[in-house]
């Protein structure tokens, strides 16, 4: 075989050899090794922080319509987000109890869509006995994604139909005529 029969022999060899190969494979399993608990570990610390983040927003609205219901600047003459009528509210006139009573029947989805947002509450629960070495209330709504309240505290789960009295530990009544 001539130098230039070697030479052509040499330039038509194309591919990868089955080591070339395995090597390859193996340098990127160990990588992925790697590389996917630490993306996993982003993830969950992500999703706990979104979670953090949207329980204490919802919590600072229901304070928020919760004390303004019950002092009287939220009223039946007040609109939600969407342009509709706070119906939930007391009339502009009415009585410190009734504006209590109202205050204490609002539920989370009129909460929401008073302040025109959408927190998914499937990981959401309110806490129902304080604890002071965890910096909690009564009523403080907490996020946890375990399927449970949060490890040492007494929490219920929060649907969209509880309501802000039940969340304060205080029965919600009818109002009076």
């Amino acid at each position: 075989m001539t130098l230039q029969q070697k030479i052509l022999a040499k330039q038509s060899k194309k591919g990868f050899t089955l080591v070339e190969l395995v090597v390859v494979i193996a340098i990127l399993a160990i990588l992925a090794a790697i590389a996917i608990p630490a993306v996993i570990g982003i993830i969950n610390s992500a999703t706990q922080s979104a979670g953090a983040s949207d329980a204490s927003n919802l919590h600072n609205a229901c304070k928020t319509v919760y004390s303004g219901v019950k002092s009287g600047t939220i009223t039946t003459s007040d609109k939600d987000a969407a342009g509709s009528a706070c119906s939930w509210a007391a009339a502009p006139n009415a009585s410190s109890t009734d504006r209590t009573n109202k205050a204490n029947a609002v539920t989370i989805d009129q909460v929401q869509a008073y302040n025109g947002t959408a927190i998914a509450l499937d990981d959401m629960y309110y806490v129902t006995t304080a604890d002071k070495s965890k910096n909690v209330t009564v009523g403080t709504i907490v996020f946890s994604d375990t399927g449970k309240a949060p490890d040492g505290l007494s929490a219920t789960k929060l649907t969209d139909k509880t309501s802000l009295g039940t969340i304060y530990g205080k029965a919600a009544t009818s109002p009076s005529p």
